[in-house]
């Protein structure tokens, strides 16, 4: 392990990423209860949780957006 922070980033990305389907099936499964006859609040917690996972990914992307479009503009400078 050379560089342990690049393991890390990439953990974090893993997480980020492998969010969004686990709430959603978080999210089926509470359908399912609450159409057994459970509370509502499985279905509403499941969706807030996949909203939020959501929200995350999206961060990520659009941060990762800026920095390529930054990096591309300096290039074009530079060059």
């Amino acid at each position: 392990m050379d560089d342990l922070s690049k393991v890390t980033r990439w953990m974090d990305v893993l997480a980020d990423l492998l969010g969004p389907p686990v709430n959603a099936l978080l999210l089926l499964v509470g359908i399912q209860t609450y159409r057994e006859g459970g509370s509502i609040g499985w279905p509403a917690g499941a969706s807030v949780l996949l909203l939020i996972s959501l929200y995350t990914v999206g961060r990520r992307f659009a941060r990762r957006r800026k920095r390529a479009a930054a990096s591309a503009t300096s290039a074009s400078f530079s060059a």
